[in-house]
């Protein structure tokens, strides 16, 4: 019996199948629904950093009218991250990091990122998660597969028909992989094109991006085909093998990454930002209190000639760096505690299948951890390159011209990766690694599959 052969029957056997249809069935409208509310969600976050941009653009020009009466005239900008090209495929951790700051010259760091400046939306869709493309990917695919392919040695077991095919001058373990591969592809094509196209029409048309979703798709079927592939050598029944590949579904996809999650938490627990704003707020006050006695009893001495910039605004700005230098230390170890946690949870990914695939589809959206980071970064380096901006104005002890305020630099977003980014492609080569042991244990076990 040739592989062909093999496959021929396998692809007729399905197609005859009634279950098969329905599934994609099911699998094209949950995916529209997803896609439609990935839509929803990117054309909410646009409004919204619209209505940011229009205050910034006003906020500027009322603005002007005070250049040349004040050192420097730096007005509030409010940066904004951008949505990616790939937006409606994954909500992913944008709800849970700012999309926008306050940018004030000579305002501290706390007031750069405040809370409100996160989604806090439905609280009730944020405890269960956004039903989004990727929620279909990582929960709904890998039941799709395992659906078809659950029973690729179980069936014949049952009806007797493998003893008769051993009987045959047939390798098992060929024949197995072969019917794997037969369903794996008739199963997997149709739902690789139905997940592309419902993600193309929501609106996520950039071809790179694109081609990395069908490779992760690709890949993460591939990796469930593999789990059917060892399910079916051990199973002798059905519904065996209908509880072990459900077992394994819930033990992937909803256990592990919770049993991770709570063990991350044990040694590494999240920093409490309450108690770091509380901390800093206190500190703060203190700061102040220090350096408004200090200037009380130690007076800046009056300049011949007189400074055309009062020597009072340089006093407050040196306050107010001299605040932030004392500050530093606070901040750089609560943002250290936060990227520890981070990069613990970053290579945990590499040992659970669906977090990889969850990390993926969030790179390629642009809604992943990394690049709210990065936003959080350049916002900050904007940041003082305005304060600095108003030194320069101090020491040179002249005002602000209209040409120089016209010419202010005003922030935007430099990306920092594409579709098949680094992170991107190490999350494609942990699930192919996985597929791969997967298939070795397997292949060490061909001798069961032997067995009628």
């Amino acid at each position: 019996m040739s592989s062909l052969a093999i496959t021929g029957h396998e692809v007729r056997r399905l197609l005859r199948d009634r279950a098969l249809p329905v599934l994609l069935i099911l699998l094209l409208a949950l995916g529209a629904y997803a896609a439609w509310n990935g839509a929803d969600w990117a054309r909410e976050r646009g409004a919204a950093i619209g209505l940011l941009e229009a205050e910034e653009q006003d906020t500027a020009a009322r603005a002007r009218k005070f250049v040349g009466n004040a050192p420097s005239v730096l007005p509030r900008s409010q940066p904004v991250l951008p949505g990616g090209s790939m937006a409606p495929l994954s909500i992913g951790q944008a709800d849970a990091y700012p999309f926008t700051a306050d940018v004030v010259a000579l305002g501290g760091y706390t007031q750069l990122f405040k809370p409100g400046w996160a989604d806090i939306g439905n609280p009730a869709a944020r405890a269960a998660g956004r039903f989004d493309l990727a929620f279909v990917i990582v929960f709904l695919l890998p039941l799709v597969v395992l659906a078809v392919t659950y029973d690729l040695w179980s069936r014949e077991r049952e009806r007797g028909v493998a003893a008769m095919v051993l009987s045959q001058p047939v390798a098992a373990a060929p024949l197995i992989a072969v019917k794997a591969l037969a369903r794996g592809l008739i199963v997997l094509l149709p739902s690789m094109a139905i997940i592309v196209a419902v993600a193309a029409g929501a609106g996520a048309q950039d071809p790179a991006g694109l081609m990395a979703l069908a490779s992760t798709v690709l890949a993460y079927g591939g990796f469930w085909l593999a789990v059917a592939v060892i399910i079916g050598l051990h199973a002798r029944r059905s519904t065996e093998a209908a509880i072990a590949a459900g077992a394994t579904w819930l033990l992937v996809v909803i256990m592990m990454p919770s049993l991770s999650l709570a063990a991350i938490d044990l040694v590494s627990p999240p920093p409490s930002e309450m108690r770091f704003a509380t901390d800093m707020k206190a500190r703060m006050t203190g700061i102040a209190e220090r350096q408004r006695l200090h200037r009380q009893s130690n007076p800046t001495p009056a300049r011949t000639p007189a400074p055309r910039i009062p020597d009072q605004m340089r006093d407050d700005y040196a306050d107010r760096v001299a605040a932030d230098l004392e500050l530093a230390p606070m901040i750089a170890a609560h943002r250290q505690a936060l990227e520890a946690r981070r990069h613990l949870l970053d290579k945990a990914r590499f040992f659970l299948p669906s977090v990889a695939v969850q990390d993926a589809l969030d790179r390629i959206a642009g809604s992943d951890a990394g690049r709210a980071i990065a936003f959080q970064s350049q916002v900050i380096r904007f940041w003082q390159e305005r304060r600095l901006l108003h030194k320069a104005y101090l020491d040179r002890d002249a005002m602000q011209t209209l040409a120089e305020y016209d010419e202010l630099p005003r922030f935007r977003f430099r990306e920092t990766g594409g579709a098949f980014q680094r992170g991107v492609l190490a999350d494609l080569a942990a699930l192919v690694i996985a597929t791969a042991l997967i298939l070795i244990a397997a292949w060490s076990l061909r001798g069961r599959a032997a067995t009628p």
